[in-house]
């Protein structure tokens, strides 16, 4: 099974030592995208790279920072097509119907830059197991399902919950369920909340006003202001699941 990496790069250093070079990658297809010049949002880079590919490929699509590293080799021949894949994400837990326990889920080795602070984020489970949005560093999907479904990432969300936004709207349009693929491997940075995360999760917000999701970097992802969110995501979902729309019961409840 033919398999293409695609990482967004400004640091051919790093990309160079964890992916070019990277003796667990075995014959995959390299696709860095040359972003010191242009420094474009990396879903713009990543939506050009999906309109260059033949409509026709069987391929699986790797797209990774350019500090991921593989430590062991990379085996896709036994994985469902159908579903988005990635070795961490998020989910939540309900508690009494109402409150919600956030969750990483699936585990990767993280440390900074000069390979100082090495530590493992999240936990282990097994191949499988869903998640609600998987994590930037790494996201898994099939070409096939990418051209059934017309799956895009939404480039107004230049460098922050892209892949997240990319994982809600497959499942929302067609149902597709992102799933943990364990891989040993070691991600070279970390994420922080910055104003411009503010600015983008706010995006995927108000992108999805009747939804919840959770993930790696957020509490919830779309629906209520932060200060409301643990309050009515339990309600939420509860209204969801019973095909009650969140909109009407507002609106009912302000009357």
């Amino acid at each position: 099974m033919k398999i293409v990496l695609v990482s967004v790069v400004r640091d051919f250093d790093m990309y160079d030592r964890c992916i070019r070079n990277n003796p667990h990658v075995g014959e995959s297809e390299f696709v860095p995208l040359d972003n010191r010049a242009r420094n474009e949002g990396i879903p713009v880079g990543y939506n050009r790279f999906l309109d260059s590919r033949p409509p026709d490929e069987d391929a699986w699509y790797v797209f990774c920072h350019e500090d991921f590293e593989l430590k062991a080799p990379l085996d896709l021949s036994q994985v469902d097509p159908s579903s988005l894949w990635g070795p961490i994400g998020a989910a939540t837990q309900v508690v009494w119907g109402v409150y919600h326990r956030w969750q990483l889920v699936g585990a990767v080795e993280e440390r900074r830059k000069d390979g100082s602070n090495l530590r493992t984020v999240g936990t282990a489970v097994p191949q499988g197991t869903p998640v609600e949005t998987f994590d930037c560093q790494c996201l898994i999907v099939h070409s096939s399902l990418v051209q059934r479904h017309c799956l895009r990432f939404d480039e107004a969300l230049t460098f922050d919950l892209y892949a997240e936004e990319f994982c809600i709207a497959a499942h929302e349009k067609a149902g597709v369920v992102s799933r943990i693929l364990p891989l040993s491997a070691c991600h070279w940075s970390g994420g922080s909340v910055q104003p411009r995360y503010l600015t983008q999760e706010a995006h995927v917000n108000a992108k999805y006003p009747n939804v919840c999701y959770t993930g790696t970097s957020s509490w919830i992802l779309g629906g209520n202001p932060p200060l409301c969110r643990r309050l009515t995501v339990g309600l939420k979902r509860l209204l969801r699941g019973r095909g009650v729309n969140w909109h009407i019961f507002l609106w009912v409840f302000k009357r």
